[in-house]
């Protein structure tokens, strides 16, 4: 089966949505094909997935090199480069035509990024430049390679912007994403364990059945928080108790609406 057929088969799709997609909404998933179907990438394959978090909008990534594949495959594409700039490298803008010349002697320290894409249709290249300082380099990849990962942004973000068509509402995997990331030097509120935790308990949650399995995952977790202050955030308490609230109230509209279903009459002999 093909890239393009996978994503008009509907039991294919059915497994899509199981594995890779399970959290996202009916519209979110509907995007999530769209952009599948345009750009021919197979999630099986970890070209394409999405990531969502709790109520926030669904993140749909592609990585670096299946943006490259699927502009370089769209009838528009001419070519396309990207580079690291460095303090001590000359760096000029003319006429919007980039002029970089590298100090191979002494580069100092890396300042950003650009990437130059342009369209057959387009009588000029467009380009964009990222700044380094805009990112979170304490992540050991940033650390170990940050000219190929301030390159990746670039690029990604530069084929997204440039062809439109193809990549709107996508990341790649080393870009931040805006809705859940912190920026960078901001003290994170939740670490990853504390997101996990939060899952784990908000998915049981929407799973109970009544008030006594309700209170039975409110017991676990109570342990849980007694074994480790930090299992969640303040704020995630905060929403699940909330959560317990609303998913009680229902249980109990559910019971009463129960009771007041009225008998039906005996017939008479």
């Amino acid at each position: 089966m093909s890239d393009l057929q996978l994503w008009k088969d509907q039991n294919k799709l059915d497994e899509v949505k199981k594995l890779f997609a399970p959290k996202l909404t009916e519209d979110e998933f509907n995007t999530f094909v769209w952009i599948g179907k345009a750009t021919s990438l197979n999630p099986f394959l970890r070209e394409i997935w999405a990531v969502k978090y709790q109520w926030q909008p669904a993140n749909i990534f592609i990585g670096r090199d299946w943006y490259r594949k699927s502009a370089q495959s769209n009838k528009e594409y001419d070519y396309h480069t990207v580079d690291a700039v460095y303090s001590n490298d000359v760096f000029e803008v003319e006429n919007w035509e980039v002029k970089h010349k590298y100090n191979i002697t002494n580069r100092w320290d890396l300042a950003w990024a650009y990437c130059i894409v342009k369209r057959k249709w387009s009588s000029k290249s467009m380009f964009n430049f990222v700044d380094i300082k805009e990112y979170n380099t304490n992540q050991s990849v940033w650390k170990q390679k940050p000219a190929t990962m301030i390159k990746k942004v670039a690029e990604a973000q530069w084929l997204r912007w440039t062809f439109q068509e193809l990549f709107a509402w996508t990341y790649d995997e080393s870009e931040e994403i805006p809705e859940n990331q912190n920026t960078p030097n901001e003290p994170k509120t939740n670490n990853e364990d504390q997101e996990k935790n939060f899952e784990v308990y908000y998915d049981k949650m929407m799973a109970v059945k009544n008030e006594d399995e309700l209170r039975k995952v409110f017991i676990e977790l109570n342990k849980e928080r007694k074994k480790s202050k930090d299992y969640l955030s303040e704020d995630q308490l905060k929403e699940l108790v909330g959560l317990k609230d609303e998913i009680k109230q229902k249980i109990n509209e559910n019971i009463v609406d129960a009771e007041i279903i009225p008998e039906e009459p005996k017939k008479s002999k």
